[in-house]
């Protein structure tokens, strides 16, 4: 196995010893309210404290995650599932310590992935990423409490955002079934709540869910998955309300859905007696809009905490909403019922392009790279100080782009999949292997 060689710093980067980083802080189990946005995250971004950026850093891993263990290859007959199963995604990723048990994967099929992803049976959707729990007694304690993640995966590059952020405003539908009263009456908070079409049509669309040992299939939509499964873990955890968190994670088309999803779990523990307690945060990444005002303002009023972190030079964050958006002003807010003016949500935390690793470059797709938002991130001290690398491998960068100055001598695209899926059975011929169960 190749052995990357060490960079060295430059005069502009900083690498602050642990004993700098650590000694002060204090431990997560007791602030970790005040990470999930509990306060805003007023006083922990600008300097960013230690445990806020490694949350950050590990929820983003997880949408890494959703990215690598993907099977986007078009000749494989897996195609559009995940590479492994529940039960061995952490251990075949490489994080097996994550502490995690996934219990449910998540699929989705609409017009919008068929784009991008080729044509395929209306009842076959494609996997978008996972719900697990902290299961792991230590991670709890480090934690501070039982965190729920869903994951969501994102297109693969800006080209393809381009591509399909071309639709409008719509209105939500989406309904909750309350029983506070003991009545089955329907409530919907839609209000004045628009969504852009394509996230809202990629969450509502329905798949062929296989369901029980016996493997009968129902359809199901994607909304429907999420949501239920969520009931049935904080059913399952309902002992533990006081210490329970859900926490949402995801790049780019990823981020949209997981601010939708958040938005919709929050509505829904809003109907539920003493659910509406559960944190319910945002970790995203390059998100593009998603709503309009209406939308932003309902996210904020519920207690939905988003913290949305974007390269100052990827160009995913200003769109869907380029002429009509939060930057107008009154003009926007005067307009805000047309089916094309959009809101950013929550809080932003802008990257700049700081690193000393990184080479300049005109390839726009690339500064919408989940590992180079990762990358900056992990150097990111506050807005008006230098990179500080704090130990993440460079090498990560050049995963599946060419970023890094060629002195590193880390090879550009070097993720790939080994024989591209293919094995060696026992008489010698190479087969694709079967999807796992």
């Amino acid at each position: 196995m190749a052995v990357f060689p060490l960079p060295q710093l430059e005069d502009n980067a900083v690498l602050l010893p642990s004993s700098q980083t650590n000694s002060t802080q204090p431990q997560l189990c007791d602030v970790w309210r005040d990470i999930q946005g509990a306060h805003n995250w007023n006083g922990l971004l600008d300097p960013m404290v230690p445990n806020l950026k490694a949350e950050a850093l590990r929820y983003g891993n997880l949408a890494q995650l959703c990215y690598d263990a993907f099977d986007g290859k078009s000749y494989s007959k897996n195609y559009g599932t995940c590479y492994h199963s529940k039960r061995d995604l952490f251990n075949k990723m490489g994080m097996s310590e994550s502490g995690y048990h996934v219990t449910k994967y998540v699929y989705a099929n609409t017009n919008l992935l068929n784009q991008v992803f080729g044509e395929k049976p209306k009842d076959q959707g494609v996997w978008l990423g996972f719900i697990a729990v902290c299961t792991d007694p230590n991670e709890i304690r480090r934690l501070g409490r039982r965190d729920i993640v869903i994951a969501w995966r994102g297109t693969q590059t800006a080209e393809e955002w381009i591509e399909d952020l071309r639709d409008i405003l719509v209105p939500t539908r989406l309904s909750y079934r309350c029983k506070r009263t003991g009545k089955n009456q329907e409530h919907h908070f839609a209000d004045g709540v628009l969504i852009e079409r394509g996230f809202l049509s990629c969450y509502t669309s329905t798949v062929r869910h296989r369901q029980g040992a016996a493997g009968a299939t129902v359809n199901i939509s994607t909304r429907d998955l999420v949501v239920s499964e969520i009931e049935r873990l904080i059913q399952v955890y309902e002992k533990e309300m006081d210490n329970l968190s859900i926490t949402f994670t995801g790049h780019s088309l990823g981020a949209a859905l997981a601010t939708l999803s958040a938005y919709d779990i929050k509505q829904m523990l809003c109907t539920k007696h003493n659910f509406h307690q559960i944190p319910v945060t945002v970790f995203a990444f390059a998100s593009p809009r998603v709503g309009n005002l209406a939308f932003a303002k309902r996210v904020e009023e519920i207690g939905v905490k988003v913290l949305r972190f974007v390269n100052k030079r990827d160009l995913v964050p200003k769109v869907p909403g380029v002429c009509m958006n939060e930057n107008v002003g009154c003009l926007s807010k005067l307009l805000h019922w047309l089916p094309w003016t959009y809101f950013h949500v929550g809080f932003e935390l802008p990257l700049h392009n700081n690193s000393p690793f990184i080479q300049h470059t005109h390839n726009l797709a690339y500064f919408h790279n989940l590992e180079l938002y990762l990358h900056l991130l992990d150097g990111y001290v506050g807005s008006k100080q230098p990179f500080s690398w704090s130990g993440r491998d460079h090498a990560l960068v050049n995963k599946s782009c060419d970023l890094l100055r060629e002195k590193y001598e880390i090879p550009p695209k070097w993720w790939q999949e080994q024989n591209k899926g293919l094995v060696k059975g026992p008489d010698g011929k190479w087969t694709q292997p079967s999807e796992e169960e």
